[in-house]
């Protein structure tokens, strides 16, 4: 109960970490306010997204023989701490296109530590919640770090007039603070996956039907977080001052339902992943549809979205975590999640290729694509 106990108060302020520095909103922010060029904003979805991914297949067949996974989690988390802080100084130093690449280079650093927590972390969930729990778990700490986040959150909208130009320094340094207190949390627990032979294998995933289809479905829902960016992007005015609006959007996000999208999942994945699909294409549907760019609908919209986000993180998490056992389901995770990280590079590259010469907005393309996920939930095998 010990571990359990450390292991939510660790993902809490880990979720709360990656909320305070979200692609989405703080990131989109910090590079339209240090004037980098607009190009650059279009890609931190798709690095922040697929940097965190492209390399857990490497990283899984490195874990074969190393089988302290704790051990591997505390350098990519250490690896996060430390890129955040690049970004703080690469902000305070620079402006224009030297700092937006030193964002995003830093962001590249970000991405492939938290590819090593996202792999490993699985299997100190795994061990430390058996089925039927660790769904429950995921979000116990998303709504934990929702609250906090809004904390945070509340007071820089309050005293957006005294507090704007501070507003991205405040953030970022207490996205350094949660990283760090996510590393001392979770130092304590320890775990060991026992290989047998595997170990002596290169590469032994069970090349499966099922692997298959996870990783079909799950590249189109990768558009709940493609699509966020033109939530905020379409709202002109200061984004130092909108930005605590939109934080505290997602994080109200996560308050209100990732315990409701934990039991859900505990019940069925599938069925987390087609009621979140629904959200999000309603949520781009209303985007199209509704013509205002007034703060308060923008902000509703995007808090839909990030409620169907957190969803689709929860239901293919939860699926990931109890369709396959031990080191398969390591290993599946590595290779869906190199898989998905080329998928996000691969739609990235033709949303801005479209973007330009389009006579309509691409968020058309990204709603069909959800409604297409939603679809082909139904070839998903189920995971309990």
């Amino acid at each position: 109960m010990k571990q359990k106990n450390l292991l939510i108060t660790g993902l809490s302020l880990n979720k709360l970490a990656d909320l305070l520095i979200s692609a989405k909103t703080t990131l989109t922010a910090l590079l339209i306010s240090i004037g980098a060029p607009v190009w650059m904003v279009g890609w931190l979805v798709p690095i922040r997204e697929s940097g965190a991914l492209l390399p857990q297949v490497l990283i899984s067949i490195y874990l074969r023989k190393h089988t302290q996974r704790h051990i591997v989690w505390r350098i990519g988390m250490l690896t996060q701490t430390l890129s955040v802080l690049g970004m703080l100084l690469a902000v305070i130093s620079f402006s224009g296109f030297l700092a937006g690449m030193l964002v995003l280079i830093s962001l590249v650093l970000l991405s492939l530590g938290r590819s090593a927590c996202s792999l490993t972390v699985k299997d100190m969930e795994a061990d430390v919640a058996k089925k039927g729990e660790r769904g429950s778990l995921i979000g116990i700490a998303s709504t934990v770090s929702g609250v906090v986040t809004l904390v945070i959150a509340i007071p820089l909208v309050i005293y957006d007039g005294s507090l704007t130009s501070n507003v991205l320094l405040t953030v970022l340094c207490s996205s350094i603070l949660s990283f760090v207190l996510t590393l001392i949390c979770v130092w304590p627990i320890k775990t060991t996956v026992d290989l047998g032979d595997e170990a002596k294998k290169v590469f032994s995933v069970d090349f499966d039907a099922t692997i298959y289809k996870f990783i079909f479905v799950r590249g189109l829902f990768v558009h709940s977080a493609l699509v966020a960016p033109y939530f905020m992007i379409e709202k002109n005015g200061d984004v130092k001052a909108l930005l605590p609006i939109y934080i505290g959007a997602e994080a109200t996000a996560a308050l209100l339902s990732s315990i409701i999208w934990g039991k859900i999942a505990d019940r069925s994945a599938k069925l987390t992943l087609r009621i979140s699909g629904a959200l999000a294409l309603i949520s781009c549907v209303g985007l199209l549809m509704v013509q205002t760019t007034t703060v308060v609908i923008s902000a509703l919209l995007f808090f839909l979205l990030s409620v169907a986000h957190a969803g689709v993180r929860t239901g293919r998490k939860t699926y990931s975590l109890d369709v396959k056992d031990g080191h398969e389901r390591t290993e599946l995770v590595g290779f869906s999640n190199t898989a998905i990280g080329l998928i996000l590079l691969a739609f990235g590259a033709l949303y801005a290729v479209l973007t330009p010469v389009l006579s309509f907005s691409v968020v058309y393309i990204m709603a069909g694509m959800l409604l297409l996920a939603i679809i082909t939930t139904v070839i998903l095998p189920n995971e309990k």
